[in-house]
């Protein structure tokens, strides 16, 4: 099931996921957030194919140019935090966009 969700964006480069997901942590830990990092993407390399899973074709567009090359990090509503991670000297803030996020339907 395809649930509509706004979805904070971010940019950076980092080397790896690994190193995106560590620098999130740090800023997490010093903001005093606790994310859950299953819902948290990081998506480097060809963008389009995987954030045509959250946003529609105009937007996908719209953040792989803002992307200029970097990785796009996608913090999901279930990652459960409050506000919004703040920009660093690694982080480029996105802003927060609608899209979708798909879930088992329960029954």
């Amino acid at each position: 099931m395809r649930i509509a969700a706004d979805i904070h964006v971010l940019a950076g480069a980092f080397a790896s996921q690994q190193l995106a997901y560590a620098h999130l942590l740090d800023v997490a830990e010093a903001e005093g957030l606790s994310p859950d990092l299953d819902h948290v993407e990081v998506i480097a390399g060809p963008l389009h194919k995987r954030l045509r899973a959250y946003f529609d074709d105009d937007l996908v567009s719209e953040l792989a140019r803002a992307a200029d090359g970097e990785a796009l990090i996608l913090v999901l509503p279930g990652a459960f935090v409050t506000g919004a991670f703040p920009e660093t000297s690694l982080l480029r803030d996105l802003g927060r966009h609608p899209g979708h996020v798909t879930r088992a339907a329960l029954s």
